[in-house]
């Protein structure tokens, strides 16, 4: 049959399209009116400021989990790939988790990939346990792009291998770019990371290699020209080395702190959400509080949103043989998908610590944050309401002005640092009256003529002797007087008596001139011992 009909009483033809023998109508999708044709703004074109609104659907979580809960030999989770194992290599299901023994051969390998794939904004969380750091062992968790499997690989020498593969992705544009090389099959290959060397469109591309054979073939798995990976390698169990790359680039490892992967072990989350990568991690424990915690991030080399990412377990060897095998024990992986939906308001600078948004209560509008202590913002003004009242009972942990208890002196602190106020165990106020012990000074000294003796030299500039009690005692034949000189200035003067103690307490000291000298002298000769205490303060 012919496309289009005509219509019997008209003669009118209608346009149609025979498909199998039946003729379906064609539509006008258009918002033109009779004759004339307009195209409808969110069907074609890119719509403008004048088009009508589109609607918008929250799209709720996708969220894939893989918990290993088959038991048996091998890598027997329905979510995964059929693993790819190296010599010596072993895995199997038991108790909930995928353990992974690494042998001791020289760049065996495992890897296996998930079978669902992601796009755009996603949280990875994967747990790890290995029961030993050690040099040359290399354990990586990719969410990488996959180029090919089972790519056939001619091994050209060493330092080179050629990957026939006719419908390639890459161009001469592509030289220097790299990607990952792993699930080595037929031949003693390095798993790695290698850059293109040349390329031969349509046919093969060639990559630059190091420690492999001089010849030979094998197959191999081909991914991560993008990805974002953290990598457990080396002896420090508290490190992780993590990286993002795009379309073959990246800036190289960064190594970031993390919670031991020895026992409890630890849960790496790495979280996308398409303009910054953030790598953190959390005990692999029990906790009453959520506890993830942030250990770096990247803003740049990210993969492209529109890319299909598969989340890789992937352990190999070095090409020295490490000393022991090393289990490494995976209880679960999860990824999440979900919809990132950035806000942004219409002339509004980009925020950050140096533009902050401006925040402002207007009118009489309350704001309140219940419990205890409870903080009430109204009409500008901030109060704040402790738990208990006075002779209230007290409850919970208020906030109270107290002291340090103590039994004995605590270890003095630097000058110019904080210090605890001291109080007894009962919480008596233990306070020393004028000054810090170290201004205080003290003398003792035998006076005998009318010559001023020095109590205490002056001063530094700005400073004055301070003098808050005296002692005298008169052993000579005949009454004296005790005179206190400020410098060569009489400042005070008490008349001695023979043999009788004389004590003297002044409550707020007696205060001299800034940098002179504190002196005494008798007003005639005699013997009399003077003791004198005070401080130096301004």
């Amino acid at each position: 049959m012919t496309d289009n009909v005509t219509l019997p009483a008209t003669a009118e033809v209608v346009a149609t399209d025979d498909v199998g023998g039946v003729h379906f109508q064609y539509v006008k999708l258009d918002g033109g009116g009779n004759g004339l044709s307009a195209p409808i703004m969110g069907y074609t074109g890119v719509p403008d400021n004048l088009a009508v609104g589109l609607p918008v659907r929250q799209v709720g979580e996708d969220i894939w989990n893989c918990s290993f809960s088959d038991v048996g030999s091998g890598l027997i989770a329905p979510e995964m790939s059929a693993e790819i194992m190296g010599t010596g290599v072993g895995a199997s299901q038991a108790g909930g988790a995928l353990a992974i023994t690494t042998g001791t051969t020289a760049n065996a390998e495992f890897l296996a990939r998930s079978l669902q794939s992601w796009r755009g904004s996603l949280r990875a969380r994967i747990s790890t346990v290995l029961s030993q750091r050690i040099a040359n062992q290399n354990f990586a968790l990719p969410l990488a792009d996959l180029l090919l499997e089972g790519a056939s690989i001619t091994i050209n020498s060493a330092t080179s291998i050629t990957v026939n593969w006719p419908e390639h992705p890459f161009t001469a544009q592509s030289v220097g770019q790299f990607l990952l090389v792993g699930g080595i099959v037929g031949a003693a290959g390095v798993p790695g990371r290698y850059a293109i060397a040349s390329v031969i469109p349509g046919t093969s591309f060639n990559l630059t290699v190091a420690g492999w054979p001089a010849s030979g073939t094998c197959t191999a798995t081909l991914f991560g020209h993008s990805y974002i990976r953290a990598l457990f390698s080396g002896t420090t169990a508290t490190a992780a080395a993590v990286d993002t790359q795009r379309r073959g680039w990246a800036a190289g490892d960064s190594t970031i702190t993390i919670n031991s992967t020895a026992g409890p072990g630890t849960i790496m989350q790495v979280e996308s959400d398409g303009r910054a990568v953030y790598f953190s991690d959390t005990l692999r424990a029990t906790s009453t509080t959520p506890n993830v915690t942030t250990r770096g991030s990247r803003i740049e080399n990210l993969p492209d949103d529109n890319l299909d990412l598969y989340l890789f377990i992937w352990f190999y060897n070095g090409s020295t043989a490490p000393a022991s095998t090393t289990t490494w024990t995976i209880s679960f992986a999860s990824v999440e998908k979900y919809a990132n939906i950035p806000v942004y308001v219409q002339g509004q600078r980009a925020q950050g610590s140096q533009n902050a948004a401006p925040v402002a209560v207007v009118g009489t509008a309350a704001v309140s944050i219940s419990g205890t202590p409870a903080v009430t913002v109204s009409s500008g003004a901030i109060s704040a309401a402790g738990p208990a009242a006075h002779d209230a009972v007290i409850s919970g942990n208020p906030v109270r002005v107290a002291g340090r208890a103590m039994t004995a002196n605590y270890t003095p602190v630097a000058s110019g640092d904080v210090a605890d106020v001291s109080v007894t165990t009962v919480g008596a106020l233990i306070q020393k009256p004028y000054c810090i012990p170290e201004q205080e000074w003290g003398a003792s000294l035998a006076l005998t003529t009318t010559t001023a003796t020095q109590i205490q030299a002056a001063a530094a500039a700005g400073l004055k002797r301070h003098m808050t009690s005296l002692w005298a005692i008169n052993t000579g034949a005949a009454v004296v007087d005790l005179i206190i000189l400020d410098g060569a200035t009489e400042r005070h003067r008490y008349p001695l008596p023979v043999n009788v103690p004389v004590a003297v307490a002044f409550p707020t000291g007696i205060v001299l001139t800034a940098a002179t000298a504190l002196n005494a002298n008798l007003s005639a000769a005699g013997t009399v011992r003077l003791n004198a205490h005070g401080y130096t303060a301004p």
